[in-house]
């Protein structure tokens, strides 16, 4: 009687599980994608060799509808493997995904691919036309919204930027006034980042030749201050490499070889650091 019961325990157990299984959705393998997600993204993948084998449960639930934190959650794994060195073989390792953004990172990684052939040569027009055409072969639209509608409205106003400052039919007046007028409309916090920009050129610009008094109004005392010992640090390391350039001609011409190139080398020690002759190596380089 006991072994019956038991026997009759255990096809109740089963029929329950069984018919859990049944309520479950099945997966097609397809990735649904919208704006917005009703589930936590999961969490980064882990970080050392050790955890490899115990992946992430790789079911659907664990994305919910595909967002930009999906996209953030590929680059991590992508700087897990990386730090593992196992970036090579990143396809062996794609189990420790989501079920469901597993197929988006083969996707995702042939896109970051391609992005290292683009040409660096290309114009600001070019290039944002190439980055839209790589995204259009490797994602859907749906996939394009969630993770690159950011940057592509922000590359769209880089290039009414840039096509207003390369338009040479205008005047520097009426350029100004476009800009103003463009940068205006933009979100608050936008706008701050462009207009950082902007100082830092004409910084990158100006410096140089700007006084103290000029630099400080500008950009403060504190700044200022730093500037100009940055200009004076670059005025003695220039003009410490065209005395050794002239000392080291003379060498040249004095000894011979093995012996000038001996004088040279002790030369280096007294004039320079070890950092900075290795600054010096590079500058010779280029020369």
């Amino acid at each position: 009687m006991r072994h019956w019961r038991l026997l009759s325990l255990s096809c109740i157990g089963l029929c329950a599980w069984l018919w859990y299984l049944a309520g479950q959705p099945v997966s097609t393998g397809k990735t649904h994608v919208a704006a917005t997600s009703q589930r936590p993204v999961t969490e980064a993948p882990h970080m050392i060799e050790q955890q490899s084998n115990a992946a992430m449960p790789a079911q659907a639930e664990h994305c919910g509808a595909i967002v930009k934190a999906h996209k953030h959650q590929l680059d991590d794994w992508i700087l897990a493997l990386q730090s593992e060195q196992l970036e090579q073989n990143w396809a062996q390792y794609t189990h420790r995904l989501p079920l469901c953004l597993q197929e988006l990172a083969h996707d995702y990684m042939n896109y970051k691919q391609a992005l290292t052939e683009v040409p660096s040569n290309l114009r600001v027009n070019e290039r944002f036309e190439a980055l839209q055409t790589l995204q259009g072969q490797h994602f859907s639209d749906e996939v394009i919204a969630a993770w690159f509608a950011d940057e592509n409205r922000w590359n769209a106003q880089t290039l009414e930027r840039w096509q207003i400052l390369s338009d040479q039919s205008l005047s520097e007046q009426t350029r100004d006034e476009l800009m103003d007028a463009h940068i205006s409309q933009l979100p608050q916090e936008e706008r701050e980042t462009i207009m950082a920009t902007q100082t830092l050129v004409t910084l990158k610009q100006s410096w140089k030749t700007m006084d103290y008094n000029q630099l400080s109004a500008r950009y403060g005392d504190e700044a200022a201050e730093r500037l100009m010992q940055a200009r004076q640090t670059q005025t003695r390391w220039a003009q410490r490499v065209a005395d050794y350039k002239e000392q080291r001609e003379a060498l040249l011409a004095r000894y011979s070889d093995g012996t000038s190139q001996a004088k040279i080398a002790a030369l280096e020690q007294a004039l320079f650091s070890e950092n900075e002759q290795k600054r010096l190596a590079v500058l010779l380089g280029n020369d």
